[in-house]
């Protein structure tokens, strides 16, 4: 069955992705929902893992279990992406069921989909589909994020390093082989039935000399709820902490610090610098520890928190290592808050001279360096948020409409 525009009713939409209203992604997925409703879209979202928030038209895709079972199987065959080929087959038939005018594809990975059955159902079937890429993965042997190789291409074959991170892949190592298999299914839709978007400059300039460059692709920023993320004059946090009003509050926020969000930078600062600054880290450790004059609080997916300790800190502190387009570094400036951030990725495209410092030095040093000049600076709160109105969330997601209803 093939999609076809309505006469005199609705278009359909589904969005499919690992989470709702979860992590940045799922966050952005939910909110993309609720504007496409807005415009009179009848939506839904297929997710893979947690629960849904109330109030959304969803589907489960496969179960907890599944979840488990699919990781085991990424991580002993180096196979991700090719397992859950029971919840797959049963998404498949939901989607007949739904019927869907255009799929909005985000994350797929995350242990959940069988990306052939889906892709090979997706070229037979000519669905209209839209593909937001949020990270490297797609493109990539193997890992969430490449690096290029000395000639300026993307590898085919990735470094042991990558296969001890996500996804995990403890024995069997088949990267090059899974290379060409994403090559395989991924391009096999036709040219005018697929159109990818990306929220940063850099990963559209990764896209153009991929295997996926064949295909239309557009930038489309991520963006924020401007009527939550704004300045707070609360001191919540200086008073629960003991935190002194000549202290400067330094900002740390991942919702997982692995080795590429730079925790060990938090840690090499927190015992370079001096008791005039205050570190605070938001975020999961994995197990991992901090200085004891680190303020560490665990994850946190309430947003008001979130907007107190924004509207508390001087600085806001991105030491990743690899990223595409954090929302983070957003809700910061929404917030009055300058940004330091590495120039990794497109870590740096939402900030200017005015509201941030992009660190060219990727190291602690890098950091300290950044301080001194953003203390020279004197950013100003006003610039800030000016700054972040460029990223009003109706602002972006409408360009998406835009693009649903022209497919």
């Amino acid at each position: 069955m093939t999609s076809g525009r309505r006469v005199g009713g609705k278009m359909r939409l589904l969005f499919i992705d690992a989470f709702v209203g979860f992590g940045s992604v799922g966050r952005i997925v939910q909110e993309l929902y609720d504007t496409a409703e807005e415009r009179g879209f009848e939506c839904c979202i297929a997710y893979g893992r947690g629960d849904a928030p109330d109030g959304y038209n969803t589907y489960k895709i496969g179960s907890k279990a599944g979840v488990i079972e699919a990781g085991i199987e990424s991580r002993i065959l180096d196979n991700h992406g090719f397992a859950s080929r029971n919840a797959t087959k049963r998404l498949i038939a939901f989607i007949e069921k739904f019927n869907p005018d255009v799929i909005n594809l985000h994350s797929i990975h995350g242990y959940y989909l069988n990306i052939k059955i889906l892709f090979d159902y997706l070229h037979k079937t000519h669905r209209k589909v839209v593909w937001t890429l949020h990270d490297c993965w797609p493109i990539s042997s193997h890992s969430g994020f490449v690096q290029l190789n000395d000639a300026g291409k993307i590898p085919q074959y990735e470094s042991k390093y990558d296969s001890t991170q996500y996804p995990k892949n403890l024995w069997w190592h088949r990267k090059s082989k899974n290379y060409f298999k994403k090559e395989s299914v991924f391009t096999q839709i036709e040219i005018q039935d697929l159109v990818l978007v990306t929220p940063s400059v850099w990963l559209k300039n990764l896209i153009n000399i991929s295997y996926l460059s064949k295909y239309d692709c557009r930038v489309i920023n991520n963006g924020i709820d401007l009527s939550l993320f704004s300045p707070t004059s609360k001191d919540t946090f200086r008073e629960k902490y003991g935190i002194t009003k000549n202290q400067k509050i330094l900002l740390f926020i991942a919702n997982y610090w692995e080795d590429r969000k730079g925790l060990k930078y938090v840690r090499e600062l927190a015992e370079k610098i001096d008791d005039s600054y205050q570190l605070i880290v938001v975020g999961d450790l994995m197990k991992q520890r901090l200085p004891e004059n680190v303020i560490h609080i665990r994850q946190t997916q309430n947003r008001e928190e979130l907007v107190e300790l924004y509207g508390e800190a001087d600085y806001f502190i991105n030491p990743t290592l690899a990223d595409n387009f954090p929302t983070v570094n957003i809700e910061a400036q929404a917030c009055g808050l300058p940004v330091l951030t590495f120039d990794t990725g497109g870590s740096a495209e939402m900030i200017t001279q005015e509201t941030g410092v992009k660190i060219i030095d990727k190291s602690t040093q890098g950091i300290i360096d950044a301080l001194k000049l953003a203390e020279k600076q004197h950013f100003s709160s006003e610039k800030c948020i000016e700054n972040s109105k460029n990223f009003e969330k109706n602002a972006q997601y409408s360009k998406y409409i835009d693009l649903y209803e022209k497919m």
